[in-house]
């Protein structure tokens, strides 16, 4: 049987890059290191916010090693495989389990959208799903895939297959969530099956649905107060929760639907010290966009916790 993939909150990691845009493999441990002082539950390499697409394959394979490096050999580490043939997806997994990942995140193909129907996807996920070494994760996220969005009758008929364990979903949709897990546990699913949200921006509510938690961007910034959601959530202390997660959405929404990468990455500059540029053609924030960057991000630094 595949491994399951455990609850809890996974930073997607930024990918850093030096002043010629080489991989700057040092700072990536540093931040890697960072985050294992929390309490999240694994690492996501190469996903949106490690700009998967801007690296070559040689690169995707020093990433996977370095992070597995860092984690040591007990953390899970998720890697983004996806690509937009069946076939280099699967050849993305099987470079992946030689580099050193647990589990691989598959966005769907999307270049031919029009093509993309119900029986093409389930076609692409099962057989990338056969031939993975790796137990993957399905990864909808409709903003970045020309909105292309995996809707719950799909997701849930690829959760029959032995080696798909788990959805990243970051389309927002609660509705579509509750259907998702009310469906897996009547079918007895839901114990081997995981269902995670795309951001903290709407993690409480997920939760509530019954996802296991979360990959999300924020987290790579205050993953203390993005796992504590989830930590009081779980103990019952519902209006702690809410409070907190209230006082996340905005810092949020900046480092994702406002800012992107470059606002991920100053951010993280803006908080612990590095997060560099990214890659062109990707742009750094301007001088007026990261003063208003640091204005939102004051509001979680300056939050006590006490007041919950």
């Amino acid at each position: 049987m595949p491994e399951t993939i455990r609850p809890g909150i996974y930073p997607p990691l930024p990918t850093f890059f030096d002043e010629r845009e080489e991989l700057d493999l040092a700072t990536f441990r540093q931040h890697m290191v960072r985050l294992s002082e929390s309490n999240i539950a694994g690492y996501v390499v190469m996903g949106t916010n490690g700009e998967a697409v801007h690296l070559t394959n040689t690169e995707r394979a020093r990433l996977i090693e370095a992070a597995r490096e860092a984690a040591g050999d007990n953390a899970l580490i998720l890697a983004g495989c996806g690509d937009q043939s069946t076939r280099a997806t699967i050849a993305h997994c099987q470079q992946a389990a030689r580099s050193g990942a647990n589990f691989a995140l598959i966005l769907p193909p999307f270049y031919f959208k029009s093509r993309m129907d119900a029986h093409a996807l389930i076609t692409h996920y099962r057989l990338v799903a056969d031939n993975s070494p790796l137990p993957i994760l399905i990864y909808n996220m409709p903003a970045n895939t020309a909105g292309l969005d995996l809707d719950a009758a799909t997701i849930c008929t690829l959760a029959e297959h032995p080696n798909i364990v788990g959805v990243k979903d970051s389309a927002g949709n609660m509705a579509k969530l509750a259907q998702i897990v009310a469906s897996l546990v009547e079918v007895r699913f839901a114990s081997s099956f995981g269902v995670f949200a795309g951001s903290a921006g709407y993690l409480l509510p997920a939760l509530a649905v019954g996802a296991a938690g979360a990959v999300a961007a924020l987290a790579n910034i205050f993953p203390r107060e993005v796992c504590r959601i989830q930590e009081l959530f779980n103990a019952g202390q519902y209006e702690q929760a809410r409070i907190l997660q209230a006082r996340l959405v905005p810092a949020n929404t900046a480092v994702t639907a406002t800012y992107g990468v470059p606002g991920l990455k100053a951010a993280l500059e803006l908080t612990v010290g590095f997060g560099g540029r990214p890659r062109l053609p990707l742009q750094p924030l301007t001088e007026q966009e990261r003063t208003k960057l640091a204005e939102i991000l004051s509001g979680v630094t300056n939050f006590d916790e006490q007041n919950l």
